[in-house]
Order: structure tokens, then C-alpha cells, then sequence
């Protein structure tokens, strides 16, 4: 019979929908394009090894026409999580660093002017390949600080001078890049080696756990049990940035903050119950780049002088205020009548705006999609087709909602499913064009350039 796996912890659904080889299982969903959440969908799959590549890093490389009928070509890398295989070694040993480095030699060769680090549905991972992940783009220095609950701090560092990539960069990040995700941006702040830009804060994760499996203890003291006791789960260690100031709580603030449904959303560590507070302890030693503070001011004019006249940000302006509602109304309406006029009017909305978006000039972007595969191929493969700039949506309102975005699932919909519904990510969009900007004030501007190099 159908399980109901509402309010169920993800490690038991997945425990559930495993199961032997050539079996079958069924799973009810509520589909993402559903504009009434009481529609229901039957999905059989077959159980089979899953290969999680769409896990990986991977790349994009977009040629953007610029003044003069020139282009601009730059590189967009997407991390979904911080990896590492901890028993393979040798050439089949798999991690973020290794498949990054892989992947920004291959921007470099391709002669991209300037990269975008996309961290926004980043959850964490491997501490270690944060660090050696940062290393990449400083010639050594702290990356992280740890305090146990004696109070003795550990400094992480890159030790390694060496940097792989040197030239203008954009972390873009969102309330969903969490723990590793906030060390690495925070590092690169810290250091005024990228411009940070995304939503009001990151999640605010810095706090390390550890597991004590019972079992052991009651056999350590020789303590009898008839059942597994199971395992306490507790905080032994906060993060601390390189600055000394700590990720937990507060999050990294970026030095660009745009609209998002995500800044009035009650999600992040300060939404939870009695989270540990934010402190600081004494900054670790490092070099401060200033690639960043000279460019800020004019970024941001320009680029809030963009969302002012953008339609996209328009309309996440208009969700915006229809979340706040949302959130200050703590009343629910049990009148079938009314509710489904509610359904219908985020239809007509979400209709109208993929109207709209879908009659648009289609744009004259190239965009070349790269996988670690291609790492190792000459030149580039073909274009994708061309989408009148339709991508994946970052946002979580009640619009969104009909198109399948939740806290949970803050990308909402896959690209193929974005392109049908009409969706654009205009984060994505506005950071592309600070980032262009960015590139041309650094190429102005000949004492930061000289810094730079």
C-alpha cells in the first residue's frame, strides 16, 4: 500500500524507495507544473544503479554581445555540493577540488574574461575540499577557523602558493548555501578576491556535529541492551571566517544583495529553534587583495539601476509583497469557493508572465554546456538551442509554487521544464551583467589591474 511520506525525514524515503535490482516501485507525486497542490500524479520507475553525475561540478561557457559588435565570453560553474571520495585513491579518486581545477583550466583555455562560482543550492559537504577548493584562487593563507567548547581554535589554511585561476570573479550565493558553501564564500570576501553577490545571507550553518553511536558506549561499560540504542547527535565546534567573524547565524552577507522572494523567507539557521548565537574570535593573518571595495559603489548604482527597470525583478517585486501577505495573514480560508479563486488567480498570473516571457526576442547568447567529459576534448561542443533566455527560477512565492519551487527545492523545475513553463532565472541574468561590468571597470582601471596580475 501507498506510504504517506509527508514530514518524513529524507534518509527514510530513500530507504523505501531503494530496493532490489529490476524491481519495480510506484510513487505519487504532486507534479511541478501543477498550478492546485491537490493534483496528484503516479510515477513507476525501475530500480537500478543511479550514476549521481548531475551532482557534479560543471561548467558553462556563454558568449554575451557587447558594445561595438563585440563579445564577451564568460564562465559560469555550477557546484551543487562539496564531495570527495574517501576510499578510492590514485586516478579514480573523485572530488570537488580535482573536478573544479579540471573545469577552470578549461574556462582558461577557452579564454573566458571572467567567471561566475554558482554556490546558491549548495548545501555543504567535505570541509577539506573547501579549503583546497578556495586554494584555487589565493596563493596560500587561512581559509577557516574551528573553536571547541574549550575555547582552542584550529586555523585551516592553503598552503599550497600556486593559483589556478587569477582573474575577475562572482561567487553568487542564496539562503540555501549552507556550512562549506559559507566557508568558501566568506574566504574569498575575506580576502576581497571575488564579489560576492545573491540574497540578503547565506543560511547561517556554522556549527560542526558529531555522531556517538550508543552501542559503543554501552559496550565500552559493559552495560547490557537487547535493541540498537541508536546515536546521540551534538555540537562540538563553531566556524570561524578568516576574519574571525563566524558563519553561524548571520550567514556571509554578500557585497551585493538582490531581490529574492528567499530575503523574507523564514528559512537559514535563524529560523530554527535556539540556535547558538553569532560571535567573533581574533582575525587569522591574511592578505586583503581589495579587487573588490574600489568597484562597489559603481556596481551597485548600476546594477540597481537595471532590477529598477527589469520586468523579471518586477515581478519578483510583486511576489514579494504577496509573500509578505502571506506571511502576515495566519489565517486559512476553508471556503472550497474562495480557495480555488486563489488557484486561479496565481494561474492567471503565472499564465500571463509565460506569455510574456515566451514572446520575447529571443536572445543572441551562445551558451556551451560543460561536463567534466568534456574537459578533455578540443575546442568547444555545439551551442545549446537557444531559449529566449528561459532558465532554471530562483525564487519560492506563491507563484513560484505553481511552477514547483519550494524551500525545499529552491531551483524548482529542471532546464527542459523551465524552458516549457516560461521561468527565468533572473538572478542569474542580473549577475552576468555586474559581472560584465565588473570586467570592464577592472580593464579601466590600470592600478587595479596591476594589482591583480
Amino acid at each position: 500500500e501507498p506510504v504517506d511520506c509527508g514530514g518524513m525525514k529524507l534518509t527514510k524515503v530513500v530507504e523505501m524507495i531503494r530496493g532490489e535490482k529490476g524491481t519495480e516501485v510506484e510513487l505519487t507525486i504532486i507534479p511541478v507544473d501543477a498550478a492546485d497542490s491537490s493534483t496528484r500524479k503516479v510515477v513507476t520507475i525501475v530500480r537500478d544503479e543511479v550514476k549521481l553525475e548531475d551532482q557534479e561540478a560543471k561548467a558553462k561557457i556563454i558568449d554575451i554581445p557587447a558594445e561595438n559588435n563585440k563579445t564577451v565570453r564568460i564562465g559560469v560553474l555550477d557546484l551543487p555540493s562539496f564531495y570527495e571520495d574517501m576510499e578510492a585513491r590514485g586516478a579514480d579518486h573523485k572530488s570537488t577540488s580535482a573536478d573544479m581545477a579540471k573545469l577552470l583550466k578549461k574556462l582558461k583555455e577557452e579564454n573566458v574574461a571572467g567567471i561566475i562560482l554558482d554556490l546558491r543550492r549548495n548545501g555543504g559537504g567535505a570541509l577539506n575540499e573547501a579549503i583546497k577548493l578556495t586554494g584555487l584562487f589565493i596563493k596560500k593563507g587561512p581559509v577557516v577557523q574551528t573553536k571547541d567548547s574549550s575555547g582552542r581554535i584550529v586555523v585551516d589554511s592553503d598552503h599550497d602558493p600556486s593559483v589556478l585561476y587569477d582573474g575577475p570573479m562572482i561567487v553568487l550565493t542564496s539562503r540555501f548555501s549552507a556550512s562549506a558553501s559559507e566557508i568558501l564564500a566568506g574566504a574569498l570576501q575575506d580576502y576581497g578576491r571575488a564579489l560576492i553577490v545573491g540574497d540578503s545571507s547565506t543560511h547561517g550553518k556554522g556549527t560542526v556535529q558529531q555522531l556517538l553511536y550508543l552501542k559503543d558506549f554501552l559496550d565500552d561499560n559493559r552495560l547490557p541492551y537487547g535493541y540498537d540504542p541508536g546515536a546521540l547527535k551534538f555540537t562540538i565546534r563553531k566556524f570561524y571566517r578568516a576574519s574571525g567573524s563566524s558563519t553561524q547565524l548571520k550567514g556571509v552577507i554578500p557585497d551585493l544583495v538582490l531581490p529574492s522572494v528567499n530575503n523574507y523567507a523564514e528559512v537559514g539557521e535563524s529560523a530554527l529553534d535556539n540556535p547558538l548565537p553569532w560571535d567573533e574570535v581574533s582575525a587569522a593573518k591574511h592578505e586583503k587583495l581589495n579587487r573588490v571595495k574600489p568597484f562597489l559603489d559603481e556596481l551597485k548604482r548600476r546594477s540597481d539601476q537595471r532590477i529598477e527597470q527589469d520586468i523579471d525583478f518586477r515581478y519578483i517585486r510583486e511576489d514579494i509583497e504577496r509573500f509578505k501577505a502571506k506571511l502576515a495573514d495566519k489565517s486559512v480560508s476553508l471556503n472550497e469557493k474562495q480557495r480555488l479563486a486563489e488557484l486561479k488567480e496565481l494561474k492567471e498570473i503565472a499564465d500571463k508572465r509565460k506569455k510574456e516571457r515566451l514572446s520575447r526576442k529571443t536572445s543572441n547568447e551562445k551558451v556551451y554546456e560543460i561536463t567534466l567529459k568534456d574537459t578533455d576534448k578540443p575546442g568547444l561542443p555545439e551551442p545549446v538551442a537557444k531559449t529566449n533566455e528561459v532558465a532554471m527560477a530562483e525564487s519560492s512565492d506563491l507563484v513560484a509554487e505553481s511552477l514547483g519551487v519550494t524551500a525545499e527545492n529552491p531551483h524548482g523545475e529542471n532546464d527542459d521544464e523551465a524552458k516549457e513553463n516560461g521561468t527565468v532565472d533572473a538572478t542569474l541574468e542580473e549577475t552576468k551583467r555586474i559581472l560584465i561590468d565588473y570586467i570592464s571597470l577592472l580593464q579601466k582601471n590600470t592600478s587595479a589591474v596591476t594589482l591583480i596580475k
